[in-house]
């Protein structure tokens, strides 16, 4: 199931005069964008730039995440659905995550590493050792 194209279809087919055409316009993309989102077939499912879901976003009249998520699934990424459960605070901090400009979320990514170390410090010294350690947001490696 392409569930980005079936969104972008379904927002076509919602309205009589709506095409690829006035989506594309109304969003800023290009048409030949709209037109190879709507002819994706399984094997080209590959994500789609950020920027374009949320210019798509944009000329319809949704909220970015809404594709986003939609194009993560088609792309094989794991959903919150085949994650488990996610907690209201952790789904609050993704939420407000999602407002913050690139350089704000990196920011707050390296004031969370700094956190996260100082944790698992205190626990390496309490002899309660985690697995793996934190990520380091350069390298994608676990640190300590």
């Amino acid at each position: 199931m392409d569930r980005l194209k079936q969104l972008v279809e379904g927002w076509i087919d919602a309205e009589p005069g709506r095409n690829a055409r006035r989506l594309a316009d109304a969003s800023g993309v290009s048409r030949t964008t709209v037109y190879s989102l709507l002819s994706r077939t399984q094997q080209s499912r590959r994500m789609v730039e950020r920027s374009t879901l949320e210019a798509l976003a944009g000329g319809m009249g949704v909220h970015a995440n809404v594709l986003i998520e939609a194009a993560r699934d088609d792309a094989g990424y794991w959903t919150e659905e085949a994650r488990g459960a996610v907690s209201p605070r952790i789904r609050a901090l993704q939420a407000a995550l999602d407002d913050l400009t690139e350089a704000e979320a990196e920011e707050v990514a390296e004031v969370a590493e700094v956190v996260l170390r100082r944790v698992l410090s205190r626990r390496a010294a309490a002899g309660q050792l985690p697995l793996g350690g934190v990520p380091d947001q350069r390298t994608g490696t676990a640190g300590s």
